[in-house]
């Protein structure tokens, strides 16, 4: 009995060891670069979710204007209005290497930086964080939906 007990004692650990060595403690998400093309219609960050005419999507982050954000101009440009007024461009260089924000940077006047293709743009969402690149800015300046294809990284907190 007493050699059954050892045994089964041993085996039960035995396992418990095999199985938490199998379990990734570091895991890396492959898709944490996620592409999407948002318009005037709003974006969802978190969600994926892009508006279309006459589908506004609920409780958007933000959307593309082609005025600026504080109302002092348009047809100068592309930009991004968040919910709530929380963004600051980074500049360019790869997604990728962005690893957290800063949020001491939010900029309150963003009129002299409209969207450019390359650039690197922070922004709060309702319920989170975004970094999203500048991939293509629309071609034809008399399209008000003001699509932008963009590459972005969504977290919960300030690092992605």
């Amino acid at each position: 009995m007493k050699n059954i007990i050892t045994l089964s004692l041993f085996s039960f650990l035995l396992l418990a060891f095999l199985s938490s060595c199998s379990k990734d403690e570091n895991p890396v998400a492959p898709d944490s670069i996620k592409s999407l093309t948002m318009s005037h219609w709003g974006v969802d960050w978190s969600k994926g979710l892009v508006g279309s005419e006459g589908n506004d999507v609920n409780d958007a982050d933000g959307e593309t204007i082609g005025w600026c954000p504080n109302g002092s101009g348009t047809g100068s440009g592309i930009w991004y209005r968040s919910r709530n007024d929380k963004i600051y461009r980074i500049s360019g260089g790869e997604l990728s290497g962005v690893t957290s924000i800063d949020t001491t940077k939010w900029d309150n006047d963003v009129c002299d930086t409209p969207l450019a293709n390359g650039d690197l743009w922070a922004a709060q969402a309702n319920d989170g964080f975004v970094v999203f690149k500048v991939v293509e800015l629309p071609t034809d300046p008399n399209d008000y939906q003001w699509k932008v294809k963009v590459q972005y990284k969504f977290s919960a907190t300030t690092n992605f």
